[in-house]
């Protein structure tokens, strides 16, 4: 049946594919970032080159693309040791034989969320990313698969593929689905996920975004039963003179948990839910005249991955809030210098502890 699919797809693409090429062309970017984060009642905080990121992309001809994303984490990493993580978040081939719509296979990253799929420094407030994208909405997420995207209006956009989804082994208490990522590392077929997003633009400065992951988590495991994973998350940007708001929230469920924490003995939740707000305002026209940039934003988070369980009681511990406070300087819209401080609570703490955060980001196409 799946091969059925794919020899149709193949066909159809070849009839409908430009008889003409362009020249070939290479093409580098990239992205990274340095970050300072000092836990308030720490005498030294810790330096560290989070991310280091290569993109290379390729254009055969007019229809055809490859794009890919190395990342190195931490500045090094040995066979033993070492902080460090290097990984292939994307590498995928891009056919767009029509003007509105494409396929795209490969190592894709599932539209899930805002920052999954657009997660360069300069394109969010404060030195870490949203906890929400940690916790709830694994971010950076990547898993093998294949599927269409379409942009049939300027204001409307929709993005459907099938990819490998999470494992039970990794899925946790604290860390919810970020462990079950497979990586596109010798990913198991036998829960396929599907998973998709739809962009609306209804008014200028305002874009708005539903989008879903479903798939398996048994990876064959007979014991697992239907074990599976849903995701179903909302957002909101809007911007309008100096002013930028944008706002995120996702709902998780996994199915026959309770077999999941049987089998692997884990303590993982039927319902998992997060959401942030955040608020930007670009104080620099009041004080220079310039084409520079200087954000102060406030974010609160509200995240939770034991909102509901089964046979046995939630941990207060993971019904967290993030409130962060801070400053984005754009000397140029690729190049940002953040300065943030964070108050980190939750359900079980009497006092929120706080943390200090300082980063560069930049990033280059």
């Amino acid at each position: 049946m799946i091969t059925r699919y794919i020899l149709t797809a193949i066909i159809g693409i070849a009839a409908c594919a430009p008889l003409h090429a362009q020249e070939s062309r290479t093409s580098i970017g990239g992205y990274g970032e340095v970050h300072y984060n000092e836990p308030e009642g720490s005498r030294k905080g810790v330096l560290d080159v989070h991310r280091f990121v290569i993109y290379l992309n390729h254009q055969f001809n007019d229809w055809i693309g490859f794009f890919s994303e190395t990342e190195i984490e931490h500045t090094w990493m040995s066979s033993s040791s070492g902080p460090g993580e290097l990984g292939i978040e994307q590498a995928y081939l891009e056919f767009t034989p029509w003007r509105d719509w494409g396929i795209r296979a490969g190592v894709l990253l599932p539209p899930v969320g805002i920052i999954n799929q657009v997660h360069e420094p300069n394109t969010f407030h404060g030195v870490e990313r949203p906890s929400f994208h940690r916790v709830i909405i694994p971010t950076t997420w990547r898993e093998v698969g294949a599927g269409v995207f379409v942009h049939p209006l300027e204001q409307l956009s929709l993005q459907l593929y099938t990819m490998s989804s999470f494992k039970a082994d990794g899925l946790n208490d604290a860390n919810g689905l970020r462990g079950g990522r497979q990586r596109a590392a010798e990913a198991s077929s036998a829960d396929m996920g599907f998973t998709g997003r739809l962009d609306v633009m209804p008014l200028a400065g305002l874009s708005v975004g539903a989008s879903f992951f479903t798939g398996g988590v048994t990876a064959g495991n007979p014991l697992l039963g239907d074990a599976g994973v849903s995701i179903v998350a909302a957002d909101l940007r809007y911007s309008i003179g100096q002013f930028a708001l944008r706002a995120e929230g996702a709902f998780i469920s996994v199915n026959d948990a309770d077999k999941v924490n049987a089998v692997h003995n884990k303590k993982v939740a039927d319902r998992m839910n997060g959401y942030y707000v955040e608020a930007a305002y670009d104080i620099l026209p009041h004080l220079a005249d310039s084409e520079q940039q200087l954000f102060v934003f406030t974010r609160y988070e509200g995240y939770n991955t034991q909102a509901e369980t089964t046979g046995f009681d939630p941990n207060g511990a993971y019904d967290r809030t993030d409130i962060t406070t801070g400053l984005t300087w754009k000397p140029d819209p690729n190049v940002a210098v953040k300065l943030d401080y964070q108050l980190l609570d939750n359900a079980v703490v009497d006092k929120a502890s706080g943390q200090l955060n300082i980063g560069i980001g930049w990033a280059f196409f």
